[in-house]
């Protein structure tokens, strides 16, 4: 476990060839399959990442901003004012739908209702607190597809759906109205010119919905939390968006002026990063900043600890968003998402989904904290999250929800 940035910059800039991470995450095969980004090293690795990159970043997410707003006002609608509620669950749901309406091309109705129950019930078994310690325990590769085990008959179902939706639209069956992960996965191309097999597409999406899906709701559950604990934050983040909006709907256009509220993120997963370390395998001998490691030693440069060293970040046990007007960080310094050849496809998608739902929540409703809530990190599976949901207190400021 490694927190000096010099050491986790070296293993960030090492040969890929040297240090493997996708063989560090063989365990999850089973789940999200054998051509997976998250267990491929070198050049296939490569080979599906090129594939993944146009679709979850760039211009293209501008066209994902209305069904993140959407979303987030329908679940609005719902919450309670004045009452401590957890916002997790809600986080959960706004996240699934947007990833299926954005990842699949879904739009509101039983299919995607369909999907959203499925997803979530195969998700249920990843979120028990112990899942990553049954995981390394039980022979998961042997169990993978037995319709025995509640998991895998789960993941079976879903995988009937959607290579059934990845052969209806192969044939040109279409019911959608907006660009989609799915159809820019249909369309790509490997540098040889040959198309993804279903099964590259199929373990591309369930990567997405998994790791898209979780892990932002986690990191919103935080980030509002925190920022609900801190009345002056919720001022400025207010005042912010009245002067860029001008009041008005949330816009693509608007979204690089909210230099605060994307420091407040930037903040919120610096304290509490959902994935407090990343790992590599070491396939050779290899010196980092100066120590021997032999090969099979798995190095976790933990961002955890990283973003708690007093150097980097004074104060650093405190809720502080300016720190990222004042200062730019380095990839080694600052790494929720990861790093090197392994950072997140999905960190701009994420960054973005995050900005969209809380400058929507902040034009509708003002956040506290109940009196002496306390969040604790809990385990979600291999995830860490609020122990009470991320509980807050609203008060609507809209007279229109």
């Amino acid at each position: 476990m490694l927190s000096d940035p010099n050491a986790v910059r070296e293993i960030f800039q090492a040969d890929p060839d040297l240090l493997h991470s996708g063989e560090a995450n063989a365990l999850f095969t089973a789940t999200v399959g054998r051509s997976s980004v998250l267990v491929l090293d070198g050049a296939p690795h490569m080979r599906q990442r090129r594939t993944l990159v146009p679709p979850l970043k760039g211009e293209r997410m501008r066209a994902f901003l209305d069904a993140m707003r959407l979303e987030t006002l329908e679940a609005l609608s719902s919450w309670p004012v004045g009452t401590p509620f957890p916002t997790l669950p809600t986080m959960r749901r706004v996240t699934l739908r947007v990833i299926l309406r954005t990842g699949l091309g879904l739009q509101p109705g039983s299919e995607l209702d369909r999907f959203e129950r499925k997803i979530e019930t195969f998700l249920s078994h990843g979120r028990q607190r112990y899942a990553l310690v049954l995981m390394t325990i039980v022979p998961i590769e042997r169990l993978a597809g037995s319709r025995w085990v509640p998991l895998f008959r789960q993941l079976s179902d879903l995988d009937d759906d959607l290579f059934a939706l990845i052969s209806a639209r192969r044939r040109g069956e279409r019911n959608v109205t907006s660009q989609n992960v799915l159809d820019d996965l249909l369309a790509a191309k490997h540098e040889d010119g040959a198309p993804l097999a279903d099964r590259e597409v199929r373990d591309a999406l369930i990567t997405i919905l998994i790791a898209g899906h979780e892990t932002t709701a986690l990191a919103l559950a935080w980030a509002l939390s925190e920022i609900a604990q801190h009345p002056d934050v919720v001022d400025r983040l207010s005042d912010e968006l009245v002067r860029v909006t001008g009041g008005g709907p949330l816009a693509a256009e608007h979204l690089p002026a909210l230099e605060y509220l994307d420091g407040a993120i930037r903040e919120s997963l610096r304290l509490r990063p959902v994935v407090p370390f990343v790992v590599r395998k070491t396939m050779q001998p290899i010196s980092i900043t100066g120590r021997e490691y032999p090969a099979g030693v798995v190095l976790c440069p933990c961002s955890y600890l990283v973003h708690q060293r007093e150097e980097l970040y004074p104060h650093a046990g405190e809720f502080r968003p300016e720190r990222f007007l004042e200062r730019k960080y380095g990839p080694h310094e600052w790494f929720p998402f990861g790093g090197g050849n392994r950072i997140c496809l999905g960190m701009p998608f994420a960054l973005y989904e995050m900005k969209v739902l809380i400058a929507t929540l902040l034009s509708q409703v003002r956040p506290t904290r109940p009196t002496g809530a306390c969040s604790k990190a809990r385990r979600y599976g291999i995830v860490l999250g609020p122990d009470d949901g991320g509980r807050i207190v609203v008060q609507r400021t809209r007279a229109d929800i």
